[in-house]
């Protein structure tokens, strides 16, 4: 599923971040293929950093008023999502 504004595609349960870890939160009630879909701060794990921080979605597309999260999305910390694939 892509955010139609920004062509990117929405961050899910499990896809990678650019320090290492991977999202550990997502909605109950979304998914894309069969796999939950995160939005604004669901937490990421973060091995680099050694701890749990939100994503910071920038999506204008929302969820029962939450933005989701997309590829390319930053956490707290300051790691990128960078999906399951990369």
């Amino acid at each position: 599923m892509r955010d139609n504004l920004s062509g990117r595609d929405v961050a899910r349960l499990g896809d990678k971040t650019d320090h290492g870890g991977a999202i550990i939160e997502a909605a109950s009630d979304l998914s894309h293929r069969g796999v939950a879909v995160a939005l604004d701060k669901h937490l990421t794990e973060c091995p680099k950093c050694g701890g749990t921080y939100p994503i910071i979605a920038t999506s204008a597309r929302k969820h029962r008023g939450v933005k989701v999260a997309s590829i390319g999305d930053m956490t707290a910390c300051g790691a990128r999502i960078i999906g399951s694939e990369a």
